[in-house]
């Protein structure tokens, strides 16, 4: 072997040695990086085991809202049907008026007259009273008392009943005209005006 070949060839494994070395640098580098990647990839991990936890806790949260939304309700119905019941029982069924409109040839001041159609086993005197009540109640007028006595008034007499009531949380005072059995007339007035 002479000295040039020599040479090379000392020359091509220092070359060689130096591309390994460089290589097994390169190595070490991605095999720091694949190591961080691990480090990484169990944090990921665990983000993705707290991430599932918080969402069945979620899930668990919102159906026992859910839950408790639910059973509140059942219970608001239950008491809503056990007032319903007592107010059908308080209801005071008030007949239907039947209305006889003044005829065109009256003049147009002449008022409306509000009748019922009587029970053949009511009293004069319940009669008068239930037509009071209809027309008050028609007119807004709530918790109707009637203050004239009516036990030894026929059902035929003209008579000026004195009536109590409210309208809008508001006590009303006045007088109801009858005639014939049907309103004819009513002045009310609320308490409001009366005090100094």
């Amino acid at each position: 072997m002479t000295p040039l070949q020599f040479g090379l060839f000392f020359v091509a494994l220092l070359v060689g040695y130096v591309l390994v070395h460089l290589r097994l640098v390169r190595f070490e580098e991605h095999l720091q990086k694949l190591g961080g990647i691990r480090g990484l990839d169990d944090r990921l991990r665990a983000l993705d085991d707290r991430l599932r936890m918080l969402g069945e806790s979620f899930d668990k949260l919102r159906l026992d809202r859910v839950e408790s939304q639910l059973g509140r309700l059942h219970d608001d119905l239950e008491d809503l049907r056990d007032a319903t019941s007592l107010v059908r029982q308080a209801v005071v069924e008030i007949p239907a008026p039947v209305v006889t409109a003044v005829p065109a040839a009256a003049p147009a001041a002449a008022p409306i007259v509000y009748e019922l159609a009587a029970a053949p086993s009511e009293s004069p005197a319940a009669r008068l009273a239930t037509v009071v009540e209809t027309r008050l109640l028609q007119l807004g007028y709530r918790e109707v008392q009637i203050l004239t006595d009516l036990s030894t008034v026929p059902a035929d007499a003209e008579l000026e009943l004195q009536v109590e009531c409210t309208r809008g949380n508001m006590p009303a005072k006045g007088r109801v005209l009858i005639r014939n059995g049907s309103v004819r007339d009513l002045a009310m007035q609320t308490v409001a005006p009366m005090f100094p």
